[in-house]
């Protein structure tokens, strides 16, 4: 049975800073799954909890309070419209949500390259490839170590432009240990976590890249990972990124639906 395009699970409104963009609202984003025909469509803003102590000056503002704005969320007889949030992960034990708080999200994404934000989420002395790619495996180490609700967390964007602004994503994931690597998505899906398909990060010309690009969902998939789509939308046109580029991505990873992540 195919993948089901149906679904968009991380996605932002105008409450993250990084849209601001008034148009880009909880009911835009409703109207925009109804209009595709997806049974699911999370909102995850970001998020730093004001619980946890830290946070940079561009989080601190983007707490829980402060996305809880979007609710109530609507209700859709054909649309489930889920509560989530994008929170941040700095390395160790340091993640942007409070245990105390897990239970106000019904959805939990985490992304482990958030690196150009510079002595915060990456130390500035990982300053090549080589050192990037074993800071992302590590990164990835980390959160699979933190007590999480796993049946409701997702890792965000394993491939995306941030990972090394500097320098070449491409071969930052060439160079991903694949031991390492494989052990740790192994330690995940039996978790239960999802791995995150962020449509965003395949722009134009991915497909010069194609065996980079998709390397580290092949060798996730091997060890049982279980995927669902994301746009990571920050204004409403880029909501058009999941049904636009998931046909080909699904294709070339010969995805089926045993192998989505869904929520309870």
């Amino acid at each position: 049975m195919a993948f089901s395009i149906d679904h968009d699970m991380h996605c932002h409104t105008v409450l993250s800073s990084c849209s601001s963009d008034p148009t880009q609202s909880v009911g835009a984003l409703l109207a925009h799954a109804k209009a595709n025909g997806y049974t699911l469509q999370c909102v995850t803003d970001h998020l730093w909890d004001s619980a946890v102590p830290g946070a940079s000056d561009w989080y601190a503002p983007q707490d829980i309070e402060h996305v809880r704005a979007n609710l109530p969320l609507p209700h859709d007889d054909q649309v489930r419209m889920v509560f989530g949030c994008e929170t941040e992960f700095c390395g160790g034990k340091k993640l942007g949500l409070s245990a105390a708080h897990y239970d106000d999200f019904d959805f939990i994404v985490i992304p482990p390259n958030h690196f150009h934000m510079k002595d915060f989420v990456r130390p500035s002395c990982y300053d090549s490839e080589e050192k990037i790619a074993d800071l992302l495996v590590e990164r990835l180490e980390e959160i699979s170590n933190i007590d999480l609700p796993w049946h409701k967390v997702g890792i965000a964007h394993m491939t995306c432009g941030l990972v090394f602004t500097e320098g070449d994503q491409y071969r930052v994931y060439e160079l991903v240990d694949e031991k390492r690597f494989r052990a740790v998505m192994n330690k995940l899906a039996r978790f239960g976590c999802g791995i995150e398909i962020n449509l965003a990060s395949f722009g134009k010309g991915w497909t010069d890249h194609e065996d980079a690009m998709l390397r580290l969902y092949r060798l996730a998939r091997e060890e049982g990972a279980k995927f669902y789509l994301a746009s990571d939308a920050h204004h409403p046109k880029e909501l058009d990124l999941v049904p636009e580029r998931a046909p080909l991505v699904i294709q070339k990873l010969g995805l089926n639906e045993e192998d989505r992540f869904t929520l309870d």
